[in-house]
């Protein structure tokens, strides 16, 4: 008796060692059985890293082994074998022209304006607060006002003197 009770006492402090509690949130999404890469630190090779993925509404929950992960699975939790497939973050391209968006970014925008007067207003503060070179930019919709185009009067009085150059929403004027 006293062999066996430290060899079960030994395999108990064993497996509770290993218990992990369960997490506070529960898996949409566990992917099993890949290779995960988490990024430049990962490594390249898939016997390597991390096997399992778990996923909760679109964000990542945590990157293990396909055991670490298990425990954030629930009864309505999907699961996907990778069959010894990749993983690798990705970009979801959404048809954005990523140069033209770019400078959109630093463009006047006149997208939402709802009127000829704010179309100029828009135009006036953007030159107000950048007056070192052309105003660019836009996206504007002459349909928010009823349909009538822009005219270089509403604008030149609050540009500054600053060239103009503003493109509707459609790129076509």
């Amino acid at each position: 008796m006293r062999v066996v009770l430290p060899a079960i006492l030994g395999v108990a402090v064993g497996i509770l060692a290993g218990c992990q509690s369960a997490p506070d949130v529960e898996a949409d999404l566990i992917l099993t059985g890949g290779a995960i890469w988490y990024g430049p630190d990962a490594p390249i090779e898939a016997d390597q890293g991390p096997t399992a993925i778990a996923v909760a509404d679109g964000k990542i929950l945590a990157v293990g082994s396909d055991r670490e992960i298990e425990r954030y699975a629930g009864d309505a939790t999907e699961r996907i074998d990778l069959a010894g497939r990749r993983v690798v973050p990705g970009l979801i391209d959404s048809h954005t022209h990523f140069i033209t968006g770019g400078f959109e970014l630093a463009s006047v925008q006149l997208r939402d304006a709802a009127s000829p007067g704010e179309f100029a207003q828009r135009i006036g503060q953007f030159a107000a607060q950048h007056s070192d070179g052309w105003i660019t930019g836009g996206q504007w919709d002459h349909e928010m006002w009823g349909g009538q185009l822009p005219e270089a009067a509403w604008i030149d009085p609050v540009s500054g003197g600053a060239p103009v150059f503003v493109t509707r929403l459609d790129g076509h004027m």
